[in-house]
C-alpha cells in the first residue's frame, strides 16, 4: 500500500543544516521533530525540504512532496492547448529539461543571455523568477544570489515545479512554488527575472504578467525581461524563426509587434533600458522602479 505524504513541524534550522537535510537525507528523527502521520507512523522517511516557516515535507513514492502548492492552480487553456507536449507531458519534460536543449533552441546564446540577466542582480538579494526554465538557469541563479539571499521560482505546472525542486536541492535558499505567478504575492522583491516567458503567453496575458511583475519590486528594484525580439531584416535566421513561431510558438510574434514597455500600464513609474544581441533576435529589457 502506498504511503501518504507526510508533513511535520520542525525546529528552526540555519541554512547549512537545511542544506545538509536536503543533500544527505537526514530523517525526521535526526531533526528532533515529532511526525504526525495518518498511516505507518513508524515508517522511515527521508527529509526533502525545509522552508523558512519550519515546515518540512517528506517524500512519498507517488509524488515529490518538496513541491510547495500555494492553491493548486489550474493550467491555463493556452498552456494546455499549445504547450502540453513541451511543458506538461512528464516524459517530454524529462527529455527536454537539459542544458543542451536550451543552448540549441537559443542558437548557442544561452550563456550570454544568462550573464546579461544576472548582471542586473546582486548577491544577497531577494529574487523572484516567474516560470521554470529548462537546464541550469534556476540553479545558476540560486548560486549567483547566494545563501544570504532568496530565490522564489513560480510555475503553474506541477511537473515543472517538481523538476525545478530537484535541481534546487543543493541551494536551500531557493524554493520552487506550485502557483500561478499572477497569484503569487511573497514579495516585495529586490529583483524579478523573467526569462523567456513572455513569448509563450497571449498578448493579453503578457500585459497581465508585465504589470504584476512590476508591482512586485521595491523602490529601486529591477524587473529584468530576457526574451525574443524582432530580428533585423537581413538576419539569416529570421525566416526559420518565423516558421518555428508560426508552427510551435503562436504567441511569440507579439514581441515582434510590441515593445515590452508597451504592455505596462504605469510605465512612467519606471526607468527603462533595452539592449539587443545576436542581430536583434534577443533582447534584455530592465525596468527600474523610481519610487
Amino acid at each position: 500500500m502506498a504511503r501518504p505524504a507526510l508533513v511535520v513541524r520542525a525546529r528552526p534550522l540555519d541554512f547549512y543544516k537545511r542544506g545538509e537535510c536536503l543533500r544527505y537525507g537526514i530523517t525526521a528523527h535526526d531533526l528532533g521533530v515529532v511526525a504526525q502521520q495518518e498511516a505507518h507512523p513508524s515508517s522511515h522517511i527521508r527529509c526533502a525540504c525545509v522552508d523558512t516557516t519550519g515546515d518540512v515535507a517528506f517524500n512519498s513514492p507517488e509524488r515529490d512532496t518538496r513541491v510547495r502548492d500555494e492553491q493548486a492552480p489550474e493550467i491555463p487553456d493556452y498552456l494546455q492547448d499549445t504547450y502540453y507536449w513541451a511543458y506538461i507531458n512528464p516524459r517530454n519534460v524529462r527529455l527536454l529539461d537539459r542544458e543542451i536543449v536550451v543552448r540549441t533552441i537559443l542558437w548557442q546564446q544561452h550563456n550570454r543571455l544568462q550573464r546579461l540577466a544576472f548582471s542586473e542582480i546582486e548577491p544577497g538579494q531577494q529574487v523572484m523568477q516567474p516560470a521554470s526554465v529548462y537546464g541550469s538557469f534556476g540553479p545558476n541563479l540560486a548560486r549567483h544570489v547566494g545563501p544570504q539571499g532568496r530565490v522564489d521560482i513560480v510555475d503553474v505546472a506541477r511537473v515543472q515545479v517538481e523538476s525545478t525542486t530537484r535541481k534546487l536541492a543543493p541551494f536551500p535558499w531557493a524554493r520552487a512554488h506550485h502557483a500561478n505567478c499572477l497569484d503569487f504575492h511573497k514579495g516585495p522583491f529586490d529583483a524579478v527575472v523573467c526569462y523567456f516567458l513572455l513569448h509563450e503567453v497571449p498578448d493579453d496575458v503578457k500585459r497581465q504578467v508585465v504589470n504584476h511583475l512590476l508591482r512586485q519590486v521595491v523602490p529601486g528594484g529591477k524587473v529584468v525581461f530576457v526574451d525574443y525580439a524582432k530580428p533585423k531584416w537581413w538576419h539569416p535566421l529570421k525566416l526559420i524563426t518565423s516558421i518555428v513561431f508560426a508552427t510551435l510558438e503562436p504567441f511569440a510574434k507579439g514581441l515582434w509587434r510590441n515593445e515590452i514597455r508597451d504592455f505596462a500600464d504605469d510605465a512612467e513609474r519606471f526607468d527603462w533600458r533595452r539592449e539587443t544581441i545576436f542581430g536583434d533576435l534577443f533582447q534584455k529589457v530592465v525596468a527600474t522602479r523610481k519610487d
